[in-house]
């Protein structure tokens, strides 16, 4: 970002200055050294017996500045010292000394000494370099604002890059530490600063007030080329004293806080710092423990590096650990970071202000009672970014009032923005921020929002879900609680908006959220995982629907009732039977007909028929999956349920083909596509073709198969079933390579991956590898493949 203002006629440049002449460095040339004024200065008012403030008196000079010149801190110009020689009969002694050092004097070099083995941060540093170039090109002032969260290196990068630049500022470099966020003392006030600031520069006399006192910094800075950094700030408002106007200097200001109003007043270009990526932070480990022993232990680094969710402090204090004690395995530290203490872990045993929960602490106890509160709260929520309206059930409070408070997190990086009205905070600080809601919070009231945020959750679901199938009957929820408005899907376009809500809410929230409610004993923790069935059923996410219902299952045999384990207990049942897992899958579909039975839910038991109907059909056992499609059927019917008539119909038509009942098989096949068709169930009626297909495989009709699976393909495709529509070209182009027509089976091939692709299905990744073979002969290589 360019600077405010451009100034005309300046001198030199930042990138090439106007070097100053070359000086023989006094003790060298035998003349002077700094601080012989200073001592000799102390000594003559010593021996004639005056205080400083009856010397001050004398030669109308303050107190305080005449002790800053006894002490070295700060130079003496010519007129002081002929005064200071008049009044102590020096005879010319004084100014002589103040003449040696003036032509000897240092430029300032404030800079604390950079990091040792400092690694990583190449963008940032580039960035820096860029807009230093920018400046010089441009002949304006330059500004920079590094903000980042607490332990992200910020100092570390800054006091890094004013090291590398520190020679194109003959001027000097100023330091100063403004105590921001600090353990020890109040923020640093600019007027001291300032003082500290014009001392460091040689200025004789100080202004009082803080206005003149920033503008005498901009005029005596005005000709030279100073690096000025600030370290630690506040906010603006501490910052903009303390700012210079010419484009031969350049500033760089560090802190915890969004300082947008340097941006918007001085043309600052902003730099916001992340935690480090997984590379840069096994390089930082490697620097302080040795490439020996990470490479001897490279997964578990990698998990240590995580455990410290890349962030520098943390990086640094267990690579400091490791580094005292040689014979520590890496493992052994990374057992201890994954305690639920692991901040207690996180301490330098020689300085306990290097702790991370210490540097926690100075951004929580800075926030307003309602911020924090938003931040506590955070802290239960388990799953990846959190959106602002789940944000809003969490805390009951209006959206917009939640998106205000999390903009306050926002500006102190308590939390990150990852994208529209989506927001994330890192391991780390989620730890914190649930050890604080301990601490601060009720378990009521921790209650009360864990019951707020798993009602919303599967409210939403429960429509989405509702959105996708409509066709499918499921129980009704209770209402919210109060102050919780969950989504609703009712547009011309639900099924779409849904569908997308669910890719991006569902695959990694719903394991953590079922964690959530089942900690609080909550009907969530089955209720979630139980209305994402027709989302499960498109996408088929393995991991995440067993882990899901595994978690659901659990909660509803401790705590819920017959009702709510036997819906679990088919659900996880299908998650086995899909991934081939016959035997599991038929012990939970028997265990949810036993317990419906016991409640007496015929509707339920019809289901548990036709899933035991799917299984014995998966064995190759079609009697079997004839009787229980066929008792399905009947009970479907005598409950109602029109979509479970539907699934079972279909499934009976393909049984009785394959054991050569075909009129019975025609009537009902035609049967269940009307039924289908009645209720506008697309994604059913795919399954309809699918069945069709697989029967006219099974009586060696290829042909009929094939088109069949075209039109399952284009049902599941204005359905929304991704997963439906993948499997049917992927068996279109095994049956085309049966068929000899290579070119079609390339291009079902093709399709099938790029949507197994995007659905993250380990089946891509094969059929990516053979569509990437070249053919050995006139066929297409895929073709050996598909045949198998």
């Amino acid at each position: 970002m360019r600077g405010s203002s451009v100034h005309d006629g300046v001198k030199g440049s930042l990138c090439s200055p106007a070097l100053p002449e070359r000086r023989i460095p006094p003790e060298r040339n035998g003349l002077s050294v700094p601080g012989q004024f200073s001592s000799t200065l102390r000594r003559l008012r010593s021996q004639r017996g005056l205080s400083l403030r009856q010397f001050a008196q004398i030669v109308h000079y303050s107190p305080g500045w005449l002790s800053r010149i006894e002490r070295g801190q700060a130079a003496p110009t010519l007129a002081l010292a002929r005064s200071c020689d008049d009044a102590l009969s020096a005879e010319g002694e004084l100014l002589k000394l103040a003449r040696l050092e003036a032509q000897s004097q240092l430029r300032p070099a404030q800079l604390p000494s950079a990091v040792a083995g400092f690694v990583g941060r190449t963008h940032a540093l580039g960035e820096l370099d860029a807009a230093i170039a920018k400046a010089e090109h441009t002949g304006t002032a330059l500004t920079v604002a590094i903000d980042g969260p607490p332990g992200a290196g910020k100092s570390a990068l800054t006091i890094q890059w004013a090291h590398r630049v520190a020679g194109r500022f003959p001027g000097g470099v100023l330091f100063a530490d403004l105590q921001g966020h600090s353990h020890h003392g109040r923020p640093a006030e600019p007027l001291q600063v300032l003082e500290d600031f014009l001392a460091a520069l040689g200025t004789e006399s100080v202004p009082d007030e803080l206005e003149a006192r920033s503008a005498l910094f901009r005029t005596v800075v005005s000709d030279r080329h100073v690096l000025v950094v600030l370290d630690n700030a506040i906010d603006s408002q501490q910052v903009k004293p303390l700012l210079v106007g010419s484009a031969s200097c350049a500033v760089l200001v560090t802190s915890r806080r969004r300082l947008t109003g340097l941006g918007i007043t001085a043309g600052a270009r902003r730099l916001s710092l992340a935690p480090m990526g997984p590379h840069e932070s096994i390089e930082l480990l490697r620097g302080v423990i040795g490439e020996k022993r990470v490479d001897a232990e490279e997964d578990v680094a990698r998990a240590v590096a995580l455990r410290c969710a890349h962030l520098p402090l943390a990086l640094r204090i267990t690579a400091e650990r490791l580094a005292t004690h040689p014979r520590w395995p890496l493992s052994h530290v990374a057992d201890e970071l994954s305690g639920k203490d692991r901040l207690d872990v996180l301490v330098d045993r020689d300085n306990d202000d290097l702790a991370v929960r210490k540097v926690f602490d100075l951004s929580y106890e800075a926030l307003d009672g309602e911020t924090a509160r938003m931040f506590r709260l955070l802290g239960l929520y388990p799953g990846p970014p959190i959106s602002a309206a789940a944000a809003a059930a969490l805390t009951g409070h209006s959206l917009a009032l939640t998106r205000d408070l999390l903009d306050g997190l926002i500006g102190v990086h308590l939390v990150e923005e990852t994208g529209l009205d989506r927001y994330w905070m890192h391991d780390l600080l989620r730890e914190y921020a649930a050890d604080r809601a301990a601490a601060e919070e009720s378990y009521a009231e921790r209650l009360a929002a864990a019951r707020r945020l798993t009602s919303w959750y599967t409210l939403s679901v429960d429509a989405a879900n509702m959105a996708l199938t409509p066709q499918r009957e499921v129980p009704p929820l209770d209402p919210p609680p109060a102050g919780v408005t969950p989504l609703t899907f009712t547009s011309d376009t639900a099924a779409e908006e849904a569908r997308a809500w669910l890719d991006e809410e569902a695959k990694d929230s719903a394991v953590p959220m079922g964690r959530l409610a089942a900690r609080y004993r909550l009907p969530g923790a089955w209720h979630i995982p139980g209305r994402l069935w027709n989302w499960l059923l498109m996408r088929k996410p393995w991991s995440m629907w067993i882990s899901s219902h595994t978690i659901g299952l659990e909660a509803a045999t401790t705590y819920g009732g017959p009702g709510d384990q036997a819906w679990v207990e088919m659900n996880l049942a299908e998650a086995y039977r899909q991934s081939g897992h016959y035997d599991r899958a038929q012990q939970h579909v028997t265990q949810a007909l036993t317990l419906r039975r016991r409640i007496g839910d015929r509707q339920g038991q019809a289901w548990c028929l036709d899933a035991l109907g799917f299984i014995a059909a998966d064995r190759k056992d079609t009697p079997l999956a004839h009787s229980y499609f066929s008792r399905a059927l009947d009970t479907f019917r005598q409950t109602g349920d029109a979509h479970g008539e539907a699934v079972a119909r279909c499934s009976l038509a393909e049984a009785d083909g394959l054991l050569g009942n075909m009129t019975a098989s025609q009537a009902g096949f035609k049967e269940g596509l009307a039924l289908h068709r009645r209720m506008g169930d697309l994604v059913g009626e795919g399954m309809f073709w699918d069945r069709r297909a697989h029967l006219h495989q099974q009586q060696g009709d290829l042909v009929q198969a094939v088109q069949c699976l075209r039109r399952s393909a284009e049902c599941h495709s204005r359905g929304g079933n991704d997963w439906g529509q993948a499997a049917a070209h992927d068996l279109r182009a095994q049956l085309f390579g049966k068929l000899s027509r290579w070119e079609e089976a390339r291009q079902a091939c093709e399709r099938a991956w790029k949507l197994y692709d995007q659905l993250g299905d380990p089946r891509a990744a094969w059929l990516r590898d053979r569509l990437a073979e070249r053919p050995q002969s006139g066929e297409p290589s895929v073709t050996d493949s598909l045949r198998a």
